[in-house]
C-alpha cells in the first residue's frame, strides 16, 4: 500500500511538472506579447426596412411601394436585400409631373429601383434613400427620380 502511494505521489510530481513546463515552455522570456488590433466582433444583422410614409408599416422586399405619394412601384422582383443597397425591377407607374411628360403618358413602364443609405435602429434598419430608373427616359428626365429621401422611423 505505501508503495502505492509513494507511486502515485511520483507520478502526481511528474505530471503537475511537465504540466507546468508546457504551459510556461512557450512563451518567450518576459511574458507573452500580443500585436495588432483586437478582433471587432462581428456586426449584428438587423432585419432591414423601408418605410412609404408617417404611420406606414416598415416593409421587407415588398411587392409594392410608393415614392412620395406619386410615384408606385408595382411587381418588384428583388435582386439582393438586406445590404447596403437593395435592388429590384418591376413596373413604375404615376409619373405625373413636368419633368416627365409627354415621355410617360399614363401607362405603366418597366423599372429599376435602387434602395440606399441603411440606418441603423434598436431592432431594424431602415432604407434612407431610392433611385428609380424608369426603361426608355431620356436621361434628363431621371433627376426627379435619382436619391430620393425616404421616410425613416424615429427610434
Amino acid at each position: 500500500m505505501r508503495r502505492l502511494q509513494a507511486v502515485s505521489g511520483i507520478l502526481t510530481l511528474l505530471a503537475s511538472g511537465l504540466s507546468g513546463g508546457l504551459l510556461t515552455g512557450c512563451a518567450e522570456p518576459g511574458g507573452l506579447k500580443v500585436s495588432g488590433p483586437a478582433r471587432t466582433p462581428a456586426p449584428v444583422a438587423l432585419p432591414v426596412h423601408v418605410s412609404e410614409g408617417p404611420g406606414r408599416p416598415g416593409l421587407s422586399r415588398p411587392a409594392t411601394f410608393e415614392v412620395a405619394g406619386t410615384v408606385r412601384l408595382t411587381r418588384l422582383r428583388w435582386r439582393t436585400w438586406g445590404g447596403p443597397v437593395a435592388e429590384a425591377a418591376g413596373v413604375v407607374s404615376g409619373l405625373t409631373g413636368p419633368w416627365c411628360a409627354p415621355v410617360c403618358g399614363d401607362r405603366p413602364r418597366e423599372a429599376r429601383v435602387r434602395f440606399s443609405g441603411r440606418v441603423g435602429q434598436d431592432r431594424h434598419s431602415y432604407y434612407s434613400r431610392v433611385s428609380v430608373l424608369v426603361v426608355g427616359l431620356p436621361p434628363e428626365q431621371h433627376t426627379e427620380l435619382r436619391d430620393l429621401r425616404l421616410f425613416v422611423p424615429e427610434r
